[in-house]
């Protein structure tokens, strides 16, 4: 029985020296990050050129400023992770007290992975991501300023409309076992809906609408519903690939394909429709079947691109 207390009393001693240990590594980890020297940063974006979202690549125009106080460091070896300078130029520098703040005018050549899961109607999330090249997160770590942060009122990217815009800050670690202060500004640009649905979407529109004006055709006038059938099928295939040959290969659908899909199942089922008419007009010769199909099949072809357009994006 001595034993067994014994045994609790140095367990419950080793258990809490463990537990104030731990508490006292987090309180120095976190007195080291409180006295590792701060860089703070501010972005003020003024323009935007050559934007490809297909490619993902753009040229941002833009200030750059950067506020310190410790004097053993330096700024001025930043570099982009998500592309290149192609001009760096210092318009502005001063020290007043313990603080030193210097300005740049940049533009740069940058690149993202772009989205297309909801193309025509996607968003882009334009990236500014910044690093030192020589001080790691164990010398200095970036900070966001709000008060110098934003997108300048003539900021245009046509078909484009800025979202939002947001500043963070993470360590991004190497294999080789150093880690390293990253900021990321990020401008997320979505498309104009209006513009994109009265330029994208009204064709397959017309093209259902002209389809579907063959279930008012009487049964003899086969030829002219095969005719507005087939050429409507054939206009909706080339208007699907007129707006995906610009896009890389994808390995799953996105939101076009899916409308486009939808729009074939219309254009489909009309012309099956249309084929059943014709057979029984031609062998069958039953009057009451043929009104019978050409209602039945004008509700199944309305309700049925619904119906797989629901399936393709939910499921």
């Amino acid at each position: 029985m001595h034993t067994k207390r014994i045994t609790t009393i140095v367990l419950l001693f080793i258990g809490f020296s463990l537990f104030f240990s731990t508490l006292g590594l987090a309180a120095q980890e976190e007195q080291l990050l409180k006295d590792k020297p701060t860089i703070n940063v501010g972005i003020y974006v003024i323009s935007i050129g050559n934007f490809e979202f297909t490619k993902g690549t753009y040229v941002l125009d833009f200030y750059l400023m950067f506020q310190w106080e410790d004097q053993n460091i330096s700024p001025v070896n930043f570099e982009f992770m998500n592309g290149r300078a192609t001009s760096k130029e210092k318009i502005y520098e001063a020290q007043t007290n313990n603080t030193s703040e210097v300005w740049y005018r940049v533009q740069a050549s940058l690149f993202i992975n772009p989205d297309f899961h909801s193309y025509p109607f996607d968003s882009q999330a334009l990236k500014i991501i910044l690093e030192d090249s020589k001080y790691n997160i164990s010398t200095v770590t970036y900070a966001p300023m709000e008060d110098i942060l934003g997108i300048d009122e003539q900021f245009r990217s046509a078909g484009w409309i800025i979202q939002s815009s947001n500043m963070s800050v993470a360590e991004h670690a190497y294999p080789w076992g150093e880690e390293y202060s990253q900021l990321t500004y990020t401008i997320i640009l979505e498309r104009d809906a209006g513009l994109t649905a009265a330029k994208l979407l009204l064709p397959p529109i017309i093209f259902c609408i002209v389809s579907g004006l063959s279930f008012f055709f009487k049964a003899d006038k086969i030829t002219h519903r095969l005719g507005l059938g087939t050429s409507m099928l054939i206009s909706a295939v080339m208007f699907h690939l007129s707006q995906t040959s610009a896009l890389p290969p994808l390995p799953s659908l996105i939101l076009i394909d899916k409308i486009m899909i939808a729009v074939y199942a219309f254009l489909a089922s009309s012309l099956f429709a249309t084929t059943l008419i014709y057979v029984d007009d031609e062998y069958w010769k039953d009057v009451d079947y043929t009104r019978i199909v050409n209602r039945a099949g004008g509700a199944l072809t309305v309700i049925l691109p619904f119906l797989i357009f629901g399936l393709l994006y939910f499921f």
